[in-house]
């Protein structure tokens, strides 16, 4: 690291740090943990003022409101900095109006997906797949070895295709796949499909469920990806896709509807997209080559370990990034 004056500390606001299940709450705890190896970290978030909170590596702040931020007039900001940076989350007009007001002088960066964010490339901590402009931190995104040693216990065959299916937050209907599934279920009717949504996988073949089986952990859906010819996410996460990358780390290639950040993921190397039904079966054959699959799972690995496997190479990036905003000499940083 680089000798010279002790950087500021850095204010991330999130509202939604608590949520286990949401990337940007994943990618929001993963930037600030990389940025603490380099500058001190405070975490601002909803809630009842009072004492901070201890939540793992870090002591939560909370400045008013209840399912949301307060209005900037009513929070209650806690002493505490100086400040020569705020990290927030992409399109959170909330924490943008509490920086401007107890954070006036200091710079903003945005985590987001890097695709279509703020035009100030400065002021974006990509996190997602994307060009060069705003440049690529990535993230480190942890998968369980063991996983792909042992299969889940609940099925007694591999090389199935893996479904992340699109019915989207309502009530699960395991019994009754969603019209996309139901068409891979009709066209592919001779090989299983394990089709997984709000905690259960669903085994499908010749158009019949044949049983159900518990994802109860992240254990569980990482076995379950790891030991697939392939996962075909119908709906990828829109900051990461983090999902697809885990399946990339796994060396299992994906399949992905076009437009999405998953498949500017898979163009990078690793999987193939569709517009329409035609064109997700046609994915789905083409990956019954084995060669052509072997090949794409070997890019795949090796473009979702250098983005999100490597957490040392995560820890400069944010660091480069950092100085690249500020202009802290915190070390050379840069992608490996």
């Amino acid at each position: 690291m680089a000798e010279g004056p002790a950087p500021g500390r850095v204010a991330v606001l999130s509202s939604s740090w608590g949520d286990a299940h949401d990337e940007t709450a994943f990618a929001t705890r993963a930037v600030a943990a990389a940025a603490s190896r380099v500058v001190p970290v405070d975490v601002f978030v909803p809630g009842t003022p009072g004492p901070p909170r201890p939540d793992g590596a870090f002591d939560l702040q909370a400045v008013g409101g209840g399912g949301g931020w307060p209005a900037a007039a009513d929070a209650r900001w806690p002493a505490g900095g100086p400040f020569a940076l705020a990290v927030v989350e992409d399109g959170d007009e909330g924490a943008l109006e509490l920086a401007g007001r107890f954070l006036p002088q200091v710079p903003t960066v945005t985590v987001a997906s890097g695709a279509g964010g703020p035009g100030d490339a400065r002021g974006v901590l990509a996190v997602g797949p994307g060009d060069d402009d705003p440049p690529t931190v990535g993230l480190h995104v942890p998968v369980h070895a063991l996983a792909a040693a042992r299969r889940h216990v609940g099925l007694g065959f591999t090389g199935y295709l893996l479904v992340l299916t699109d019915r989207g937050p309502q009530a699960a209907r395991n019994d009754r796949p969603t019209p996309l599934v139901a068409w891979l279920a009709a066209r592919f009717a001779g090989r299983h499909l394990v089709v997984v949504e709000n905690a259960v996988a669903s085994v499908w073949r010749a158009r019949s469920l044949r049983g159900l089986v518990a994802v109860d952990t992240r254990t569980d859906l990482w076995r379950l990806v790891a030991h697939a010819a392939a996962t075909v996410d119908l709906a990828p996460g829109g900051l990461f896709a983090r999902e697809c990358v885990e399946s990339l780390l796994y060396g299992v290639p994906v399949v992905v509807p076009a437009g999405t950040t998953g498949a500017r993921l898979a163009a990078l190397g690793g999987g193939l997209w569709f517009g329409d039904e035609a064109e997700l079966f046609g994915c789905v054959e083409a990956l019954d080559d084995e060669r052509t699959r072997r090949a794409l799972a070997d890019q795949g690995k090796a473009v979702a370990g250098r983005w999100y496997g490597d957490a040392d190479g995560f820890v400069r990036r944010v660091a480069a990034a950092l100085d690249r905003r500020v202009g802290w000499p915190i070390g050379d940083g840069g992608p490996d």
